[in-house]
């Protein structure tokens, strides 16, 4: 895959520290608002990976603190967990001891994911996508669709004309939505085709998870 490292993003570098871990769901879903994001990307990520067959492996990337693996764990019977933050995969190792199933934490970029092609069945990833230039979204996409066989679960910032407005407005710092347009030739450059998305997040929010299946 072609690296677009060249491409500055403070996600890189954001979530390196443990206490950052610790803190993390306790700060993002606190307060109404916060607890209704929680409710919404609930919501939405559950009733897609409830579309999927049961017995599989996945791919977390990034796995962050690991508070998604109780919904994977629904389909999922092995988790392959990646992250570029140490000090979430410190947190994530000791959460991944309470979990039934099988989970295997490895340090790994999502840019150039240290896994062979088609090693896994579905690759899942939530908030990262929203953080990085539009180039690396689609290296990113592309490298997720390598390590799966069968598709892909991923959040992405996607306007309407209505969000487009309010986003265009607020002047957000390293905040990269897309268009849906652009999200199918994202999709399409990594063999991948939408079946279906659910949005995540609050009425004027642009973010949706989205489940793509692999093509042939």
């Amino acid at each position: 895959m072609s690296s677009n490292r060249e491409l500055y993003y403070s996600a890189r570098e954001a979530y390196q520290s443990y206490s950052v871990a610790e803190e993390y769901e306790r700060v993002r879903f606190s307060g109404i608002l916060g607890r209704y994001r929680f409710v919404r990307e609930f919501r939405a990520v559950t009733s897609l990976i409830d579309m999927l067959p049961k017995g599989i492996t996945i791919a977390d990337c990034p796995c962050g603190t690991g508070r998604w693996w109780p919904i994977l764990a629904r389909r999922a019977q092995r988790i392959i967990a990646l992250d570029i933050s140490r000090g979430m995969l410190r947190y994530a190792s000791e959460q991944a001891e309470k979990i039934d199933i099988d989970v295997e934490v490895y340090e790994g970029d999502a840019e150039c994911l240290p896994l062979p092609n088609g090693s896994v069945d579905y690759t899942f990833s939530h908030a990262l996508t929203k953080h990085l230039p539009i180039p690396v979204q689609y290296g990113v996409l592309a490298e997720f669709a390598r390590i799966a066989r069968s598709g892909v679960i991923c959040s992405f910032s996607v306007f309407s004309h209505l969000t487009y407005e309010f986003w265009r407005r607020r002047h957000l710092k390293e905040s990269y939505p897309v268009f849906f347009e652009e999200l199918e030739w994202m999709a399409a450059g990594a063999n991948l085709k939408i079946r279906t998305m659910r949005k995540c997040t609050t009425p004027i929010g642009v973010e949706h998870t989205v489940l793509f299946d692999k093509l042939d």
